[in-house]
């Protein structure tokens, strides 16, 4: 055996060795011959020092190899006496086959094994205790709100159901001295109508939100820190209740705006304040000027209804001061009458107001919040407004009858049928002709329409009613008497016709302002003053509803026909 540092240091002596050879004898030599001994040396140099790696290669995986055969076997003797076999154990043997028992495991296995399942009596010994547990808690320890008096106890939980709202189960858990309210279950019963209409929405709450609204509900059931009073089942209701109006509300929203973008299109206006607990909506596209009237307030914005989420008692638990759960036995009175306080309910409501007012005029609640429908309120209110306003012009029409009567027209009026300011008004203004009032509750305008014998010639005339009446409806009477005025100057006219004379209107005449006067002046002029005498009128407009009939055999005269003081006069005159 040679040793390595030996190999190596031989080596490197006979290369250093023929170096120093070569250097001595490559100056003798050609140039050729020097290139050759050049290379030969570095070629065989290097092969031997090739070889040397190898070796040394070689040498270094042994001594790994070495040392894992020498770390295994070390492992065999550590691990050797932990597979050998075990004595046999004769004595569990035994009891197993005489017995079928093991009798000798280690008690404290038992404490990882499951307990052994409550048999039916246990668990029915079991409810009846945790349902003691519940009366007495309640008739000793808990306030609650007016709304959640009615409950009921059964099956080891507490059911509370607040109509149309929620519906929450609840047990108590935790030590005896220190048992707190725990939700078991929560429902929210607050659904829009189901009537297929264009008002349904969908608000059904997935998992995700189930299960968030019951963990924030849980949280009210956590007493805060530093407090005296605390009543959980109320501070739960309140948000409950809260969140059941703000889920109204949206509802109502959603609702509406749907509404706006289809069947109301342009005349219905939603609005939603900022806190979104303030819904304001505005019907009849802003109204005219007579669907102001029969809304609690006349004023520019009467076709407005809001509805409101308004805390009557904001803040008011707070201030109190309502801590941990006590028996209300061991109040103060002082503690008492703030406690009594907070306990007015209901705190929070979703009011309606029609244009600031609470007054709806229904017998009955017309928000239901199992089936929420905001155009059923919408429809309501407009068939009322409508109502209203007919009313006021039966009222109208009631104070001028005499009036009408002077001037040819006739109220029809039925009062003394049922339902009267459902039905349009009737007013007879020829004697086979009779006009019709109504109001449209879809967009809160004025319409007419007219029955009798006519010749199809007053379509024009009663649009141009419709636009007077609902611009200046306080001159109800008045814009009858036109309509008669005009109806009666256009039978005039084709009267006229089948007489083979040409009517012409005023404006083609060329009318000089002394011929105004002498034809359309007041027959009464106004009596001259006792100091000094009125200088006569001149008149320098005609009658709205005035005729020029030319005579067929005589071109220069004319039957002029005018309404003149709600009056009609005739007069004949020579236009040259």
């Amino acid at each position: 055996m040679v040793p390595l540092r030996l190999l190596i240091g031989k080596m490197i002596s006979k290369s250093y060795s023929e170096l120093m050879t070569l250097t001595d004898t490559l100056p003798s030599m050609s140039d050729v011959e020097r290139k050759r001994q050049i290379l030969y040396y570095i070629t065989h140099t290097r092969k031997q020092f090739l070889k040397l790696m190898n070796i040394m290669a070689y040498l270094a995986n042994q001594n790994r190899m070495f040392q894992e055969s020498v770390d295994y076997l070390h492992k065999i003797h550590a691990e050797l006496p932990g597979a050998r076999v075990r004595n046999f154990d004769i004595l569990t043997a035994v009891d197993v086959l005489t017995t079928g028992t093991y009798q000798r495991m280690p008690t404290k296995i038992q404490d990882m094994l499951p307990p052994p399942p409550l048999t039916d009596e246990q668990v029915l010994e079991t409810f009846d205790k945790m349902n003691d547990e519940l009366r007495l808690r309640m008739l000793t320890k808990e306030a609650l709100p007016v709304t959640m008096k009615n409950y009921r106890i059964e099956n080891g939980r507490i059911y509370f159901h607040v109509n149309n709202e929620f519906e929450v189960s609840m047990t108590l858990m935790g030590n005896v001295d220190q048992r707190k309210w725990w939700i078991v279950s929560l429902d929210i019963l607050v659904q829009p109508t189901n009537t297929g209409s264009a008002a349904e929405v969908d608000i059904t709450l997935n998992d995700t939100q189930k299960q968030r609204l019951r963990t924030n509900a849980q949280t009210q059931l956590t007493p805060p820190e530093n407090d005296q009073l605390f009543f959980p089942l109320v501070n739960v209701y309140d948000y409950l209740h809260l969140f059941c109006l703000n889920m109204q509300l949206e509802i109502l929203y959603m609702q509406a705006t749907m509404m706006a973008k289809t069947r109301w299109m342009d005349q219905l206006k939603v609005h939603m304040n900022s806190a979104r607990t303030s819904l304001t909506l505005i019907y009849w596209g802003g109204g005219t000027q007579t669907s102001h009237w029969g809304s609690p307030q006349e004023s520019v914005e009467a076709q407005k209804l809001a509805l409101t989420v308004r805390d009557e008692w904001k803040g008011l638990i707070q201030k109190s001061g309502l801590g941990a759960s006590v028996a209300l036995a061991d109040l103060d009175d002082q503690a008492k009458t703030k406690v009594f306080a907070s306990l007015k309910y209901p705190k929070t409501l979703l009011i309606t107001l029609w244009n600031g007012d609470k007054d709806l005029h229904s017998d009955g609640p017309l928000l239901d919040a199992s089936k929420l429908n905001v155009e059923q309120l919408l429809l309501h209110v407009t068939a009322f407004h409508r109502q209203s306003i007919l009313a006021k012009f039966h009222q109208l029409l009631d104070t001028q009858t005499t009036f009408l009567e002077e001037n040819g027209l006739r109220f029809i009026d039925k009062s003394d049928q049922q339902d009267t300011h459902s039905q349009p008004l009737t007013v007879q203004f020829r004697p086979d002709r009779y006009v019709h009032i109504d109001v449209d509750s879809r967009t809160g305008r004025v319409k007419t329409s007219e029955t009798g014998r006519h010749r199809g010639d007053g379509d024009l005339k009663l649009r141009s009613l419709e636009d007077r009446l609902n611009t200046d409806p306080t001159n109800l009477a008045r814009h009858l008497v036109w309509l008669r005025s005009e109806v009666v100057i256009s039978e005039i006219v084709s009267l006229a016709k089948q007489l083979h004379w040409q009517p012409f209107h005023p404006s083609q005449m060329l009318l000089q302002p002394d011929d105004m006067t002498k034809l359309f002046d007041d027959p009464d002029p106004l009596p001259p003053s006792s100091s000094t005498a009125t200088a006569p009128r001149v008149k320098t407009a005609y009658p709205a509803h005035c005729v020029f009939l030319q005579f067929t055999q005589f071109e220069d005269w004319y039957l002029v026909m005018a309404v003149i003081h709600n009056e009609f006069q005739a007069s004949l005159c020579c236009l040259r």
